[in-house]
């Protein structure tokens, strides 16, 4: 059997799998900001996360991760057939390669993202430059389009069209998109389901700017006639018996997987629902879960409080005590606006007035009620 593979149909299948995932994230953010809480651990929470496209550890980061290699494997393919031609541009094909190969590390690996906490610590960025990769990515994009604008009006006009749409797309949802979702993350101080959807439109447009790409790549190797096949010694079939199959396979294949998504998706919102406790600490923002994040790593032991510390109230006190019993001091934090507090326990003072007001700053809060060890020890002593 010799089995072409279809352009066409490659890209519908890849572009299907893509607006689906977009839409299984928008719905897995609207569960985890509206339902469950954003900082929530459960494992309905946990599950849902393997399909948010915001997050690294997730089903589409490594799907998108795939068809940028994928990308990259094509162009290099090109590239080799240039040079055994000895055509020209063989050395851009290349770079292009070489450049989506890179992409595909950075989609896995968060390379940017790694850049972005010191270059807004460095420019004090804010606004739609609240993600600070954005001060060297535009000008590696125009650096990069004008390297490669002789390249592309070399190429056949079909190609071309593909080729520019790919990168609208893409280049459209990395820069424009995202800075737009940047913004939105500065106003809001943090995530919120408003930001996750638009950061949502970001990611899918750059999946389907890389799949534009790799059907771009195929129909070009079609029409150098250096098609992809997949070859097999068996009975050979009609062209017309290989497309029904392909027809039949896909649609049935889509039906199944949506009709399992949804399953999926109902089950995990009723067992999220029925562990939720809107009282404790899964109520928490997102913000107190970054201030967790950042005093985790301090060799201290914290413990949630719920709502606003008070002398007054008995199971707050309680808690501290019994922390005061283990460690030598114990301080405590309220973020009234949060109506979040937590007990900071270890063997000296952790916080002061400089490291709560850079935490502060992290988080983008204002105003804060702070109980040093000392005053801890005061109240307790109370009748």
């Amino acid at each position: 059997m010799r089995l072409k593979l279809n352009p066409r149909g490659i890209a519908i299948v890849l572009s299907f799998i893509a607006v689906l995932l977009a839409l299984e994230s928008v719905f897995s953010e609207y569960v985890r900001a509206n339902i469950l809480g954003m900082d929530a651990d459960t494992a309905p929470a946990r599950l849902l996360d393997l399909f948010s496209v915001n997050l690294e550890s997730s089903l589409p980061t490594w799907y998108s991760t795939i068809n940028l290699f994928l990308a990259a494997c094509l162009l290099a393919w090109v590239a080799l057939s240039k040079r055994f031609h000895k055509e020209s541009y063989s050395a851009h094909w290349l770079g292009l390669s070489l450049v989506f190969f890179y992409l595909s590390i950075d989609e896995g690996a968060a390379v940017h993202e790694t850049a972005s906490g010191p270059l807004q610590s460095a420019f004090n960025t804010t606004g739609f430059l609240e993600f600070g990769w954005l001060i060297i990515g535009v000008p590696l994009v125009i650096l990069f389009g004008i390297a490669f604008f002789r390249f592309w009006l070399h190429l056949p006009p079909r190609t071309r069209a593909l080729f520019a749409a790919a990168g609208a797309l893409y280049i459209g949802g990395a820069v424009l998109i995202e800075s737009i979702s940047a913004n939105q993350y500065a106003l809001d101080g943090g995530a919120s389901f408003t930001y996750l959807a638009i950061a949502t439109v970001e990611e899918l447009c750059e999946m389907l700017g890389v799949i534009v790409l790799i059907y771009a790549l195929l129909d070009y190797l079609s029409q150098r006639d250096e098609p992809l096949v997949v070859q097999a010694q068996t009975q050979p079939l009609a062209e017309d018996d290989l497309k029904l199959g392909w027809s039949y396979s896909l649609r049935h294949t889509a039906i199944v997987f949506a009709a399992l998504l949804l399953v999926i998706n109902g089950g995990l919102l009723l067992w999220g629902v029925a562990l939720h406790d809107p009282d404790g600490a899964d109520a928490a923002p997102y913000q107190y879960a970054v201030l967790i994040d950042e005093l985790a790593g301090r060799d201290v032991t914290i413990t949630h409080l719920p709502g606003v510390f008070s002398p007054t109230d008995d199971l707050a006190r309680r808690t501290a005590a019994a922390l005061q019993a283990g460690f030598p001091s114990v301080q405590i934090l309220s973020l009234p606006t949060l109506n979040a507090s937590i007990a900071v326990a270890s063997e000296s003072p952790v916080l002061t007035t400089d490291s709560i007001i850079e935490l502060m700053e992290l988080i983008h809060e204002t105003e804060y009620i702070f109980y040093d060890a000392a005053v801890v020890r005061a109240i307790l002593t109370l009748p």
